[in-house]
Order: structure tokens, then C-alpha cells, then sequence
């Protein structure tokens, strides 16, 4: 027969009940009474349980329902259940009387079984109960109950088994909690020092002038401009563009505006400007609005090819230090013609984790699909201003064609 636990002893003994499916499980038993007897259960017992759930146990329960013992039965083949008896220092019932008869339960996961014993168990002070048969299982089925709790998918404390709302969601919102800084949230509940406070100067760290305390660049970087600016022709369709113009750039608009050998514009000359995670630019809708130092872009020309040159205004821009992370990248290289260019020898000197070309990438290829591998290589040099798509096999890393 199946016992339910009631309130008041659930209250009286501080145990708890875990809501899954439709039933309230009872808990496993946690403390000691003093007196207690032995039910011994053998491989032929538990093996007829059918245990799957790495959680599972038996749980021995006196006449009122309450938990009086407990035993873990995952993994084991033989193992023993400790029924307590009654304390009688304490007022509260919280164990097995004398001869009272034990009911037990099997939880497996969120499924609750009535266990019948192949020998009847009464309680006995320091007794012993030898279960060597079989068990006999009757799975129950529990009617529907209420589980309270926030209901909020976004809330911190979100409760996936919750059937009704009781109104005590919580949400945490990170943000600066200081006043005095710039990006103040007055509607923060928990510092995620992001504040930021400003103090003008060049924050370029590849300017002859960095400030390494600004916060906020005041367009006052100079720069070494000794190299040769690097021009990049472009032609009708696809084209894979390296960026290499300053890292403080003023968007995807203006810097294509002023590198463009035509006077067309940006939008007049490309259909489209994406990035390697296919975020993209066009006249008609923009999900990528600027441009990242060293990285490199897909352009789609639309009419006639013309030439862009990232450095027209600022100069030849040196040091531009790139991030590499593991799997696919597009890349620009920002060597001018100048420079070392073969692949090997050139990546060899750029990558920032010493661990050559060959053990750092799978394949490197160009926008017509030309490639070179550490296997075979159809292409040998690479080309100032024009981007590749690189896979990285390992570890993320970072790249300076500069590098000295």
C-alpha cells in the first residue's frame, strides 16, 4: 500500500519532497536515532529491482508515511538498509516502534515503485531481516499537483517544473554601479566592472605617441609612415579585401569612401562587404557597421574594378596585430610590397604562438579557392592588402606580419 507523507511530519522531521512528473518523491533518510535494525538486500534482491538512475535508493517508511531509513542502490550488487527506530528522548515521532510493520519504496529517477519484500519486515531493535528473493514492483501513478515557482524563462531563478507563477522571479542586471564613471547603470543590480572613465589621448599602441592611460582616442596618433602604402586592386565580383587602415577607423562608409581609386562610393561600387562570420554590409541593411584592424572582408564590386587604399590619408600603418581563433578566419596581410612575402616564411615570422606555419594551419586560401597546405601548395606568396581564409588547427593565437 502506498504511503503519502503528511505535512505536519514532514514539517516535524525538516525533510523535503522533490517534485518530478506528476508525484512527490519521497527524500532518502538523513540522521540517526540511536536504535536501529538491519535489513540485509542480496544480489537477488536489488538485481530484480531493475535499477537504472545513478540516484536511486530504496526507502523504508513506517506506517505514517515517514521516512525511517534509507539505502543507495546504484552499481551494487549486495548491500544493507538501516531501519531506525523511534527516539524517545524527543516528542516527535521520528523512527519505527516496536514490532510496527515497514512499507518500502524504490525511486528510480522520477519513476516511484511500491516494493513488496519477499519477507515481511517488522521493526526489532538491533533485529536482522535477510531479503535473499525477489522483489515485488508496482509502479505508482500519481495524480497531477501544483508546483509553485517563477515561471520566467529569463529569470535567474527560473523553474522549468513550476506549474503556476508565484511571483518571485529575480533578475540580475550587470552594469557599472558607479556614479562618477561614464557608462553609469542606474538600473544595475550586480557590478560587472565595465566602467569606464574617460581621459583623452592616442590609444593606438602602434602610435609613436600611445597613451597608455587614455581612454578615449582624441584622433591625435602619429605614426612611423616609412613603409609603402598598400594599394589593392579590386575587381568586378568577389574580391577578399584586407583591412589595414587605423584601428580607430570611423566605419565601414567613410574609410571606403576615402580609400576607393573612384569616385563612386561605397555604396555606388559594392552590393555587399561580409565578414568571415557572414555579418554583412550593404547600402540597404547593415549588420556590421566598422571594420576590424588586420581582419579580412568579402567585397562584391558591382561595376568596374578600381583600387582601394586603407593608408591614402594616414600613411603606411606598421605593427597591425591580429587575433586568431581556432577553425576559420579571413585575414589580411599587411606586409606592403616590400616586405617578406611567401607564406611559410612570412607566417612563420607573423604567428605570435612560435609553432610555424605548417603546424598551425590546415590550409590557407585565396578569394579564387588557390591554396597551400603543408601537403601541396598551389600558391607560394601572398599579396599586400589582400585578405586569405586561414584554418587555424589548434589553440586561438594572434599574427603581425610587422613583427620584428
Amino acid at each position: 500500500m502506498k504511503k503519502t507523507l503528511s505535512i505536519v511530519s514532514l514539517f516535524l522531521l525538516s525533510l523535503t519532497t522533490v517534485s518530478a512528473q506528476d508525484c512527490d518523491l519521497p527524500s532518502a533518510f538523513d540522521g540517526n536515532t540511536g536504535s536501529n535494525m538491519t535489513v540485509m538486500l542480496t544480489s537477488s534482491f536489488i538485481s530484480s529491482l531493475n535499477v537504472t538512475d545513478p540516484g536511486a535508493f530504496l526507502v523504508a517508511l513506517n506506517q505514517d508515511g515517514i521516512p525511517v531509513g534509507s539505502s543507495e542502490l546504484f552499481g551494487l550488487t549486495q548491500t544493507t538498509l538501516a531501519v531506525w527506530g523511534d527516539d524517545i528522548q524527543t516528542l516527535e515521532p521520528d523512527g519505527a516502534t516496536a514490532n510496527e510493520v515497514i512499507s518500502f519504496q524504490l525511486v528510480n529517477g522520477t519513476d516511484l515503485y511500491d516494493v513488496i519484500m519477499p519477507s515481511a519486515v517488522s521493526f526489532v531493535g538491533n533485529g536482522l531481516s535477510v531479503q535473499t528473493a525477489a522483489a515485488q514492483l508496482t509502479l505508482v501513478e500519481c495524480e497531477s499537483s501544483t508546483i509553485l515557482g517563477c515561471m520566467d524563462a529569463t529569470a535567474d531563478n527560473y523553474n522549468m517544473d513550476a506549474t503556476e507563477d508565484d511571483g518571485s522571479c529575480t533578475f540580475t542586471v550587470f552594469g557599472c554601479m558607479d556614479d562618477s564613471a561614464d557608462n553609469y547603470n542606474m538600473d544595475a543590480t550586480e557590478d560587472d566592472d565595465s566602467c569606464v572613465y574617460t581621459v583623452l589621448g592616442c590609444t593606438d599602441e602602434e602610435a609613436n605617441n600611445y597613451n597608455d592611460a587614455a581612454t578615449l582616442d582624441d584622433e591625435s596618433c602619429t605614426y612611423d609612415s616609412s613603409g609603402e602604402a598598400i594599394s589593392y586592386q579590386l575587381s568586378a565580383g568577389w574580391n577578399m579585401v584586407g583591412y589595414t587602415g587605423t584601428a580607430d577607423n570611423s566605419g565601414i562608409v567613410a574609410q571606403m569612401d576615402a580609400a576607393l581609386g573612384n569616385d563612386a562610393g561605397t555604396a555606388g561600387t559594392f552590393q555587399v562587404i561580409k565578414n568571415v562570420s557572414g555579418q554583412f554590409w550593404s547600402a540597404a541593411f547593415a549588420q556590421i557597421s566598422d571594420f576590424t584592424q588586420g581582419e579580412g572582408y568579402m567585397m562584391f564590386v558591382n561595376g568596374t574594378p578600381t583600387s582601394v587604399n586603407f593608408q591614402k590619408e594616414s600613411g603606411y600603418i606598421s605593427g597591425i596585430e591580429y587575433s586568431l581563433s581556432a577553425g576559420w578566419n579571413m585575414v589580411a596581410f599587411t606586409g606592403d610590397v616590400n616586405s617578406e612575402s611567401n607564406i611559410v616564411t612570412a607566417m612563420d615570422a607573423a604567428l605570435e604562438n612560435g609553432a610555424g606555419t605548417a603546424n598551425t594551419f590546415q590550409v590557407i586560401k585565396n578569394v579564387s579557392g588557390q591554396f597551400w597546405s603543408a601537403a601541396f601548395a598551389q600558391i607560394s606568396s601572398f599579396t599586400p592588402g589582400e585578405a586569405y581564409m586561414m584554418f587555424v588547427n589548434g589553440a586561438a593565437t594572434s599574427v603581425n606580419f610587422q613583427r620584428e
